[in-house]
């Protein structure tokens, strides 16, 4: 993290901060939502098409969430590594995660190569 100066962290925990602040935010107000579609299991559908466009939408919103869910653990680990000054290090070869890279993704965990070889090994 000696790449990084002061001014750089401060700025990257107040953009994780607002990241953190979206994503609670997109997840209380799909709260409502998630329980509408499961109390709407309950309606009487007229039709199958119906019936799969509720399931359809049910499927996607709960996709939505996860996603969420996903995105809030993300912002947490690169809080707690930027907190215990492990942030910025790649996770694979260790080497310090540019500052550009971090600016642009800031819960990045790789370099962009190491994060390119484990998207290419996943392909395969």
């Amino acid at each position: 993290m000696r790449h990084l100066d002061t001014a750089d962290r401060r700025a990257l925990g107040q953009q994780l901060e607002l990241m953190k602040r979206q994503v609670l935010e997109e997840l209380r107000a799909s709260a409502p939502t998630a329980e509408l579609l499961s109390a709407g299991a309950d309606r009487e559908v007229t039709t199958h098409a119906d019936e799969a466009e509720t399931e359809r939408a049910a499927d996607v919103h709960l996709a939505e969430i996860e996603i969420d869910r996903t995105r809030l653990e993300e912002i947490e680990l690169a809080l707690a590594r930027l907190s215990d000054g492990r942030y910025g290090v790649c996770e694979d070869c260790r080497a310090e995660i540019p500052r550009t890279r971090l600016f642009a993704q800031p819960t990045a965990i790789r370099c962009a190569a190491c994060q390119t070889a484990m998207e290419a090994h996943h392909r395969r």
